[in-house]
């Protein structure tokens, strides 16, 4: 049995039993296990590099480790493995960059679309009456520090977005909901008390939603598209760079801002957006949608099951690796 010192708690992992225990107990039948004890440990697995690196020199004498994530900003590193200098420790990687963590573009949905039903098509009568966009998105300081520069490109979001919606609100045009942002902006912290519910009820009171993730990368794809169109309305997203949404979307489907040169042009198509082009648009995205709530048990079984198996694959490579 392969053990697995865990540096930090990894919470939201395959490594927490109180996320989804199945994974867990999958590891562990693959013949990997957690201790709590570093001396009986055979892999230390960590979730960002600086908690890692601060393990490592605290721990000049053990080896064996991996850096596990799935948010592009705790780890920048595009190859399988690297040294850190001074400390000769060779670290193994599994992170979005080398297409280890996700694995396709709804690779944490299961839970989701397992549970939803098919949803309905907007009809003939359907008429656009609230052109109004809305955000729920916390401020990060206005992205000021969010620069992540991957093999040359930036593929931070949140400051294009940030900068997007402060363009909206500006003119009126958009509501804001979320953490951090200067006084009067904001219409209210949305993610106290019960968040799920609270984000159901604001998107639903609108048709378009700003839904870029924080940052763009291959398969990086989160909730926020999805809870977009499960409410009726229409995402407005990222699709430029190394994004992969257009392997499960169609053109012409949400509104994607790499296609348009500024916030002004973004905001103007959306103002002048005919009835019937809107209703196209999001019908694309519902029947996106409904194809993933369509997919049977297998499909979702067999999409975590790679992932967990590339987990299980690199532990056993590690552990008898000299």
């Amino acid at each position: 049995m392969i053990k697995i010192f865990k540096i930090g708690n990894l919470s939201y992992t395959p490594f927490d039993r109180n996320f989804i225990e199945q994974d867990f107990l999958y590891l562990k039948n693959r013949g990997i296990e957690i201790t709590d004890s570093k001396k009986n440990a055979n892999i230390f697995v960590a979730s960002d590099f600086n908690n890692l690196r601060r393990f490592i020199f605290r721990n000049p004498f053990l080896s064996k480790y991996l850096l596990w994530t799935n948010e592009p900003r705790f780890s920048k590193v595009t190859t399988e493995s690297f040294r850190i200098p001074l400390l000769y420790r060779k670290i193994h990687v599994m992170n979005v960059y080398n297409g280890t963590v996700f694995t396709n573009n709804v690779t944490y949905q299961k839970s989701r679309f397992l549970k939803q039903k098919k949803m309905h098509p907007l009809n003939s009568s359907f008429i656009l009456k609230n052109r109004k966009l809305v955000a729920l998105m916390s401020y990060y300081h206005g992205g000021l520090h969010s620069k992540l520069v991957i093999e040359g490109n930036n593929i931070d979001l949140i400051k294009k977005r940030t900068d997007l919606a402060l363009y909206g609100h500006n003119r009126n045009l958009i509501d804001i909901f979320g953490k951090g942002w200067p006084q009067n902006i904001a219409k209210e912290d949305s993610r106290t008390g019960q968040w799920g519910a609270r984000k159901r009820e604001v998107l639903q009171q609108y048709n378009f939603n700003l839904a870029f993730e924080n940052t763009v990368a291959p398969f990086y794809v989160t909730e926020k598209i999805w809870d977009s169109i499960e409410n009726y309305c229409l995402p407005i997203y990222y699709g430029g760079l190394t994004s992969t949404i257009y392997e499960i979307f169609p053109k012409n489907s949400f509104i994607d801002f790499s296609q348009f040169e500024d916030a002004k042009s973004l905001y103007d198509f959306i103002q002048s957006i005919t009835n019937e082009e809107y209703k196209t648009r999001m019908n694309k995205c519902i029947a996106v949608y409904n194809e993933f709530a369509g997919k049977p048990l297998s499909f979702w079984e067999n999409t975590k099951k790679k992932m967990l198996d590339n987990i299980a694959e690199i532990c056993h490579k590690i552990t008898f690796e000299k």
